[in-house]
């Protein structure tokens, strides 16, 4: 297949959108912030799109649709149907030839080693934005290629490259680079390499297209058959048909618990089943035809069998359909069964189900649900009813195909039980499902259940590892080292530190983006590129260095992770031989040195005591507890309010429950005053109860608060309206738990820490409030955070973050290297305070953290002496005249709307800047040369 190959006959769109309009939304949509907003800028390409459409085909039906757009910008779903065969270093030879670089030369370089830890300045890891920095200078400013010719080029590459035609592979990419220009050849690369990166997710981008989008292509996995059945947004696909050869993503379970279980069933009945360790598979039959379509909708029916003659499956299960059934959509497991010992194989046991030579095992598929029962669709019927559905299908064969065994249960000890039997049978977990659920394709949420022992705290064995080595992330981990490689230590005498470490696994799960970034920025100063030439001595790898890292970490710089696995496996990509079934991180180790992580004979003795399998006890039952119920205490009991005269309609018609009372005023006075001010009075709320009256936070109060059915009010509202003989409004204040419709009440006058919108308030009423901040946990941000904040939102609009990265020393004291030597009436203090002002963080003492020292313009004695401390420190600061801030905080008037000049050398004694920018440049830069626990990062 050439790229000079002729077009179709029926006209497109897509000839006649170029290429540059295309990266010109992508570049739109990767600058701008906020989802909603992106999603604006891509809906109006699509609308343009679907005009240009109709004025081209004036309504007639056609194939023509928004695919060509459309598989551009979700290039990872291309990715069974369209293998490039090209990865980022074969893109970097083609971009060397076509721009005949030389090979030692600069660029070259950059382009071969666009992983290297040096080059952040041009974004290390991602590739095309690297190769974009070397085409830019290079390429015309417009490239001439049409969508569609792009596509042609693409369909042109995956073909050739499947028929092994590696010069036409090499012609069409030629191509491609040669009429292109440098902005879209860096998207183009993004598109081979099957990531954008441009903030927008797969079910945005549906979303945007039509509302249906999404479902339909998880039930199809066609994109085409996506973009062309819903090119109309008016038109609804209310009920999605599933049919026979056509590949949909399977319905998944969440993960879940034990206790999660009993919760969301709530007493209803369950299916428990056995959840099998293998891949998981649909098989379509249509008569004498299979078809075999794994989780992402890969067609591997030329392994299992595509008729009834052939393969390691179809042509052993073919005779036992019955005679009825013409065509069947079955859901389940894919096994390895060992027919000598007549087990089933794990993933663990390294052979691949789909290979054509199982060796000593045989492929056996486990049948758990069906779809389709003929022409009879049974997506939308409940699980129970589809499951005996399955029985009419076919006869089970030993070791070919059975059908999976279920237990009704409707409690939380049958869910223990049933985990605890799979561990004892080395089993990977249960799967419960809601006997009412309907299957819905790709859902995750849609009543299964997956149960592992390592979703249940204190079941597992937790691994000490340390961490070696660091892989460069991709998509939204770009720039940061993502996932890490980690080693056991090699045992040594006792008193000795380990030397040597061998490499165990690769973990990159486990911990948000904002634990990741500050793991990053911990070891950000200790990584160095891997040398595959001159590896370190003191981290062995696998021969063949298998699982190369990107760069490699000194152990004694490094730290030990706390990693939780499903089991220990066998593994020729690690030197240990042994590696973790899927691994994540549980915490990192701050309470251990890095020379006590695990040894290579702690891993020994953990996989000969457990076999592999990490689950290390068993889940216990919850014992009821019985116990006397106690008697009511004198201070709970009611007052005796029979010689008490009412005095006031104050509390007229309110019933109201006292629960203790306070040092001023005990449960029985309280009492007696609400009788005395006409109200009534009860021991138990009930739903007529108007309020509970509490002035301590005990067991009985706490009960209640859970409950959420009435309000409790503090006593000292209640004194404060007894003592004025009023009944004054709630204020969030006066509670100590609000019900649903006194918290809607006020959120119309107050804010969510108690602050009133239209009362004045008092000292105290401040206080309060900042008291409620502080207990709610509201994170307060850095100064890193409130500077992106600004950027984002306010950029020149706000003078407020000025100084936002500067860490200023004030020369107002004797000693700048000791905080208690203050210089008294110093004429900067006023200077500190502005300062702040406007962002700044104000240092107590001269350290490293330091980046500007201010001295007073009159008094410049000092300068030298300062200059003098600059140059024994390794990390340097700037020395200002006080005089430029005030330049810049209080500009003249006429030059109030002009950007400032530049300080002059009067005002600056080193590195003067021309405005606001480059004030936080600067400092940001001098922040981030300083040690990392020192200052924040922007």
């Amino acid at each position: 297949m050439d790229v000079n190959d002729p077009p179709s006959a029926e006209p497109s769109v897509a000839e006649n959108v170029t290429f540059g309009d295309l990266v010109t939304l992508l570049e739109k949509i990767q600058r701008t912030h906020g989802n909603a907003k992106k999603r604006e800028i891509l809906a109006k390409f699509i609308q343009h799109w679907r005009d240009a459409h109709h004025n081209l085909h004036k309504g007639k039906k056609t194939t023509d649709s928004f695919y060509p757009a459309m598989r551009l910008l979700l290039p990872h779903l291309e990715r069974e149907r369209l293998a490039y065969g090209i990865k980022e270093h074969m893109l970097a030879r083609l971009l060397i030839d076509v721009l005949c670089l030389g090979k030692d030369s600069a660029d070259a370089s950059k382009l071969m080693h666009y992983k290297a830890v040096k080059a952040t300045q041009f974004g290390a890891g991602d590739f095309a934005n690297i190769a974009y920095f070397v085409l830019k200078n290079r390429c015309p400013e417009k490239g001439t290629l049409t969508i569609a010719d792009v596509n042609t080029s693409l369909d042109a590459i995956a073909v050739n490259n499947s028929s092994k035609k590696k010069e036409l592979v090499r012609k069409n990419m030629m191509h491609l680079l040669r009429n292109l220009a440098a902005l879209e050849q860096k998207w183009l690369i993004r598109m081979i390499l099957k990531d954008l990166k441009i903030g927008l997710s797969q079910q945005s981008i549906f979303a945007v297209f039509h509302p249906d989008a999404d479902e339909m292509y998880n039930v199809n996995n066609s994109l085409e058959k996506v973009c062309i059945q819903l090119h109309d947004p008016n038109l609804r696909s209310h009920e999605i048909a599933i049919s026979v050869f056509s590949p949909f993503s399977p319905m998944l379970g969440e993960f879940g618990n034990p206790d999660k279980i009993s919760k969301v069933m709530a007493g209803k009945q369950f299916f428990i089943e056995t959840k099998f360790d293998g891949e998981r598979m649909l098989l379509h039959k249509q008569k004498g035809e299979y078809k075999y379509f794994s989780r992402s909708g890969t067609d591997y029916s030329k392994y299992f069998g595509c008729t009834k003659y052939e393969g390691s499956l179809s042509q052993y299960i073919h005779n036992c359909f019955h005679e009825e059934i013409n065509s069947c959509i079955l859901d389940g497991e894919m096994l390895g069964y060992h027919s000598a010992t007549k087990t089933f194989g794990s993933k663990a046991d390294h052979y691949d189900i789909k290979a054509r030579d199982l060796g000593e095992y045989q492929a056996c598929y486990f049948v758990f649900d069906i779809l389709l029962y003929n022409d009879l669709v049974l997506s939308n019927r409940p699980l129970q009813e589809r499951v005996h559905f399955l029985k009419k299908v076919f006869q089970p064969i030993d070791g070919r195909i059975h059908i999976s065994e279920f237990k009704i249960a409707n409690s939380r000890d049958a869910c223990i039980d049933a985990l605890n039997n799979a561990i004892d049978n080395r089993e990977e977990g249960i799967m419960v499902k809601d006997c009412e659920s309907i299957y819905r394709p790709s859902a995750r949420r849609g009543g299964w259940f997956k149960l592992k022992p390592e979703y249940v705290d204190g079941l597992m064995d937790q691994l000490d590892v340390l961490i070696v080595g660091g892989f460069w992330g991709i998509g939204h981990r770009g720039g940061l080292m993502s996932h890490f490689l980690c080693a056991v230590a090699l045992p040594t005498p006792t008193g000795k530190k380990p030397s040597v470490f061998w490499s165990f696994c690769k973990v990159g799960s486990g911990y948000t983006k904002k634990e990741l970034i500050d793991f990053n920025k911990k070891l950000a100063d200790y990584w160095q590129p891997f040398d595959r030439k001159n590896p370190p001595s003191s981290i062995i790898l696998a021969s063949g260095f298998k699982e190369q890292p990107d760069a490699w970490i000194e152990p004694s710089k490094s730290c030990i992770v706390q990693v939780k696995a499903a089991e220990i496996v066998s593994s020729g990509r690690f030197k240990t031989g042994y590696t973790l079934r899927f691994p994540r991180v549980e915490k990192i180790r701050e309470d251990k040195p890095w020379f006590e992580c695990m040894t290579t004979e702690d891993l020994d003795d953990l996989r000969q005591k457990s076999g592999g399998k990490l689950a290390n006890r068993l889940l216990r039952r919850k014992k009821a507890i019985t116990q006397e119920r106690p008697k009511v205490g004198a201070n709970f009991q009611a007052a005796d309010t029979s010689q008490v005269k009412q005095e006031s309609d104050m509390l007229c018609n309110k019933e109201i429950c006292v629960y203790n009372g306070s040092k001023e005023c005990s449960k029985a006075e309280l009492e007696k005053l609400i009788v005395k001010f006409g109200g009534k009075v009860v021991q138990n709320p009930d739903s007529i109860t108007n309020f509970v009256l509490a002035d301590k936070v005990t067991v009985r109060v706490n009960n209640l608060v859970k409950a959420n059915s009435h309000d409790i009010v503090k006593v000292s509202w209640f004194l404060k309206c007894a003592q004025a003989f009023q009944l004054f409004p709630w204020t969030p204040q006066d509670m100590i738990h609000a019900s649903q419709g006194t918290v809607t009440h006020f959120q119309k006058d107050f804010d969510q820490f108690g602050d009133s919108y239209t009362q004045p308030s008092t000292i105290a009423d401040l206080k309060q409030v900042f008291n409620n901040i502080d207990q709610s946990g509201f994170p307060r941000l850095t100064s890193s955070e409130i500077a992106d904040v600004e950027e984002e939102y306010f950029q020149d609009e706000s003078p407020y973050g000025l100084f936002r990265f500067c860490r200023v020393y004030i020369d107002n004291k004797l000693d700048p290297l000791v905080a208690t030597t203050q210089i008294p009436h110093s004429p900067l203090d006023l200077l500190a305070l502005e300062l702040r002002y406007f962002g700044a963080s104000i240092e107590p003492i001269l350290t490293n953290n330091v980046s500007h020292v201010i001295i007073d313009k009159g008094d410049l004695s000092r300068l030298y002496f300062f200059k003098d401390i600059r140059r024994q420190q390794t990390q340097k600061f700037h020395i200002i005249s006080s005089q430029w801030i005030k330049d810049w905080t209080h500009p003249p008037p006429d030059l109030a709307e002009l950007a400032l000049p530049s300080p002059t050398p009067t005002l600056v004694w080193t590195a003067p800047w021309s405005s606001s920018h480059e004030i936080k440049a600067a400092a940001a830069a001098a922040a981030t040369a300083a040690p990392a626990a020192a200052a924040p990062v922007a």
